[in-house]
């Protein structure tokens, strides 16, 4: 039976009033001293946790979710892993530097929860059932399964690959942002001030990162200087036309505002142009001026130009990958 949960801004009358008339809640729980409880708790639960949660997915093939088969079924896996580059999060990398859970495993009450939802609990740091150790690679935990409804159905989810990813929620205590050099933002998470949860997601891909957007727009602000400092980088040339612009931007993202052209960068020019001239006018096709070959079609042209967007695709990749781990 889905339970009524608090609203945005609703106030704490206003939801007891509501979920103690509801007629599902009505007929579940006939005792009015019982209702209101359950009520009261579900008020509880939407405020655990403070202004200022967020939420990071572990990659699927960072995760190492399992089952192990003793007497009792447990679960394993890294809830997250240090100084791993996560993957675009909206304007931003991130990594978790080493240490930053140190402390805050020894203040908080930590639970083990399917999909965040206080209402799934597997287990909880504080009765022993959830445990979390820190190693060289990241933060580890073991939770005993519970025998319900729940932990039954995760086990087997998980037996069965239908669930491979893992979370966890936190706030951050202290972070540091900076500019890489292809002009990429990276937030490095030094300190958690509190874990909240850990545990198995049905969906991975969506990690909330409103608090870290909002703490990125600050930097910018702060440090308007470190971007523009680093000037445009790129200077692109229209390759039907010639016109010529400096960009932040890649060639390949952009087109050309004189004649909607594909642009490319001119200290490397493409294929059947060169600095001084077009060799596809100036020459016959098939001949260049001493006589030799040089004349290439325009389909192997774009072939090609594909080919430079993919090899640039792939550089990229491996300064973002080099720049999470410096």
């Amino acid at each position: 039976m889905p339970m009524p949960k608090p609203k945005k801004d609703e106030s704490h009358d206003d939801f007891m009033d509501r979920c103690m008339g509801d007629a599902a809640m009505i007929e579940e729980y006939e005792d009015e001293k019982q209702r209101y409880a359950v009520c009261q708790s579900q008020w509880d639960n939407s405020r655990k946790y403070p202004v200022g949660i967020e939420r990071r997915v572990v990659p699927v093939e960072d995760v190492e979710l399992r089952v192990t088969d003793d007497d009792e079924p447990k679960i394993t896996g890294y809830a997250a892993k240090f100084n791993k580059c996560s993957v675009d999060l909206g304007g931003f990398t991130e990594r978790i530097k080493k240490g930053a859970f140190d402390e805050a495993l020894e203040k908080s009450d930590i639970r083990c929860l399917k999909n965040h939802d206080p209402n799934l609990l597997l287990g909880r740091t504080t009765s022993g059932t959830l445990r979390l150790s820190i190693n060289s690679v990241g933060l580890n935990f073991e939770n005993d399964m519970p025998n319900t409804t729940t932990g039954k159905d995760t086990v087997e989810e998980i037996r069965r690959r239908d669930i491979t990813g893992c979370s966890f929620s936190f706030t951050t205590l202290e972070d540091d942002w900076k500019y890489n050099e292809d002009g990429t933002v990276q937030r490095t998470i030094i300190k958690v001030g509190e874990l909240f949860d850990v545990g198995p997601v049905t969906y991975p891909a969506y990690p909330d990162t409103t608090v870290a957007a909002r703490s990125l727009d600050i930097f910018k602000k702060e440090h308007p200087e470190i971007k523009e400092s680093r000037g445009k980088k790129y200077t692109c040339e229209c390759i039907e036309c010639g016109h010529t612009l400096k960009t932040n931007d890649h060639c390949k993202d952009i087109k050309c505002p004189e004649c909607g052209g594909e642009m490319r960068r001119k200290e490397r020019p493409g294929p059947g142009r060169s600095q001084e001239g077009n060799s596809d006018t100036d020459n016959k096709p098939g001949e260049n001026e001493t006589g030799g070959a040089e004349y290439i079609d325009s389909e192997r042209q774009r072939e090609i130009r594909r080919g430079y967007r993919k090899a640039g695709r792939i550089i990229n990749r491996i300064k973002q990958a080099n720049a999470c781990e410096g």
